[in-house]
């Protein structure tokens, strides 16, 4: 069992490296790699999402989003607005300089998943996405499991 954890992690890790790799170069001509590319395709598609609504969506704590944001706004491909009901709430939006970056990641996503996915039946495809999406998943409700307990919220829950 033990080593079938040391070839998945590592296949996830070679992925993950040579996936950046391939991203970091297509993105070069913009200026975002593969740490902004995820926020900008999202917002491309969910524009005047919140930032909340981003969190839940990939899945990353507050205090990176922070950082994306701020990079994507002093890039000059990011524009932040209040809402008009409640000035707390912000809404974010692509602007028309981030454009072309945001339709090059479509491109990318294309090219790159016709590579990975070469000669892999779609069943097979369709398996292994939904093994990673659980995989994902527990990994997920572990880290923030944990991340709660170290700052704090579930011992206050638990004092209650």
């Amino acid at each position: 069992m033990m080593e079938s954890f040391s070839n998945l992690g590592r296949y996830v890790s070679i992925c993950d490296r040579l996936m950046k790799m391939y991203y970091d170069r297509g993105l070069s001509e913009f200026e975002i790699g593969w740490g902004q590319q995820f926020y900008v395709e999202y917002l491309y598609d969910h524009p005047g999402a919140s930032p909340q609504e981003m969190v839940s969506c990939i899945h990353v704590d507050k205090a990176t989003l922070t950082k994306i944001i701020k990079k994507l706004t002093e890039v000059g491909y990011l524009q932040v607005t209040s809402d008009g009901k409640d000035r707390r709430v912000k809404h974010l939006y692509l602007t028309e300089k981030a454009v072309p970056a945001a339709m090059r990641i479509k491109q990318i996503h294309a090219a790159f998943y016709e590579v990975l996915s070469a000669g892999i039946p779609p069943e097979e495809l369709a398996l292994t996405e939904r093994t990673l999406q659980r995989m994902a998943d527990n990994i997920h409700h572990t880290v923030w499991h944990r991340m709660e307990e170290h700052h704090g919220s579930k011992r206050t829950l638990a004092a209650d």
